[in-house]
Order: structure tokens, then sequence, then C-alpha cells
């Protein structure tokens, strides 16, 4: 290669006798330059990931079967859910040398979002920190269509499935049926969630409503007129014939509970 660092000094060299013998000496290193470049560049492979794949990626894992059962039914536990109902998936990143069926564990964290840190400390595979997701299994209502926006909801429009919830269990609330009006355009096949829908409208404002309080075994019913819209067990404000304001939760339609 000596011969191209001299056809390098003499391009940054200011001598005017550049000539054609010259010029084809500087191509040919120039040529010979360029196929090192690429030869270098194709020797240079990616890391293999852990499964020996060039892209890097790593094959899901899952623990012995015992440690997996066990975890299950802490999470349960925490949860007061049925370990049966409890789903998990293992982080992406698997040890080294996976736990033992009868490793010792701690869960740590909250669970948001079905998402736990687990402290292992097996005398076989030593401490070491596993991440895993949890969730559990539910009914839920999904669209039997594609629904519009404004869209009352009819029977036909409510279809079922089992899906993972990740994280503790929701919160019980009014089931998602017939009645229910979509807020936007819901694609088939998509939950039926608030706020993507929400229950039927049972007081409207400036409509008639019936306002029942109970004290014990004495319930009392006095005509109201609503000042406010509510759906169902939203909290509404009425105005009696009195002229009295009052606060009650939308129970039927037409009814106002007053607590």
């Amino acid at each position: 290669m000596g011969w191209c660092a001299d056809a390098g000094a003499m391009v940054r060299s200011r001598t005017r006798t550049r000539g054609p013998a010259w010029r084809r000496r500087f191509l040919g290193c120039a040529a010979l330059l360029l196929a090192w470049a690429d030869g270098g560049s194709a020797q240079l492979a990616p890391a293999p990931g852990k499964d020996g794949d060039a892209s890097g990626a790593v094959d899901a894992w899952t623990p012995a079967p015992g440690f997996e059962r066990r975890v299950r039914s802490a999470i349960a536990q925490r949860w007061d859910v049925d370990p049966e109902a409890v789903r998990l998936e293992w982080g992406a990143a698997a040890p080294g040398t996976p736990p033992t069926d009868d490793a010792a564990f701690e869960l740590v964290g909250t669970g948001a979002g079905g998402h736990w840190w687990l402290s292992v400390r097996d005398p076989v595979s030593g401490a070491m920190r596993l991440r895993v997701r949890a969730g559990v299994e539910v009914m839920e209502a999904v669209a039997a269509r594609r629904l519009e926006r404004g869209v009352a909801l009819t029977e036909a429009d409510v279809a079922h499935t089992v899906t993972v919830h990740w994280g503790a269990p929701p919160r019980e609330g009014a089931p998602v049926g017939a009645g229910w009006v979509t807020r936007r355009v819901i694609a088939a096949g998509e939950a039926l969630r608030p706020p993507a829908v929400a229950p039927p409208v049972l007081v409207n404002a400036g409509e008639p409503v019936q306002v029942v309080a109970r004290r014990g075994n004495v319930e009392l019913t006095l005509r109201a007129r609503a000042a406010s819209s509510a759906a169902a067990g939203e909290r509404v404000t009425v105005r009696t014939e009195a002229g009295r304001r009052l606060q009650g939760v939308a129970v039927a339609r037409g009814v106002v509970r007053i607590d």
C-alpha cells in the first residue's frame, strides 16, 4: 500500500505535473481502497441474541411449573381471586439459571397495570430479580358490529368474550347492555367500556321526576323537576314544587333517590 501513500502525497502537493500515469495510479489506488472497505464491512455482523438469532431477539420463557403455580397463588391472594383465573406473562430476559420449584420469593411493588417484581432467593440458582405481568380472565362486552357515535345499543349490538384484564380485577359496575349509548365510533370486536359508551340517561334536565326519600321503614315521595341530566347511578339536582333544591341519584327512568 506504499504506492497509495505516494499517490496521496502527490494529491496534497501543489505540483502541476499530473500526467496520465499519475491519474491511472490514483484511480487504481481508489478502487483498491473501496474494495477493502467493502470487504471489511461485510465481516461485521450483529451480536447474536441468547437464542442465537442475529437479530438479538430472545425467546419467551416460563419458570418451573411449581414455581409459577406458587407465584400465581400469591398474586391471587393479594387480589382475592381464584388462582385459576390468574394469567402470567414473564419478562423477556430469562435468567441464566431459572429458579427451582421450591425457590423462596417475595412480591415487590403495587401490581399497578399487573406489573410485579419478584425478589427470588434460591439455594441452587442464587438470588435474582424477575419481572412478571399478571392479569385475570373476565367476561367482557364487545361490539358485535361497527357502531356509530350516538347509537343506543340493542342486544344485537353486544357480544361477550373472555379476555385478560391486566392488573387487579376491575370494579364491579353496571353491566354494559341494551340502552347504553355510544360516545364515539366503535369498531367491531372492540371492548364496550366507559367512556366510549355511557349508561342510558334516566333523567333529563327540565323534565318532571319523582323523588323518593327513605328513613328507616318510612318512605316519602314528592314531585320535582330535574335541573340536570343523569344516567343510572349518577348524581342529579332537582327542584321541588316548593322551590327547595335537593341532590339525589338517578335510579330509574324519571326516579331520583335521596339518601
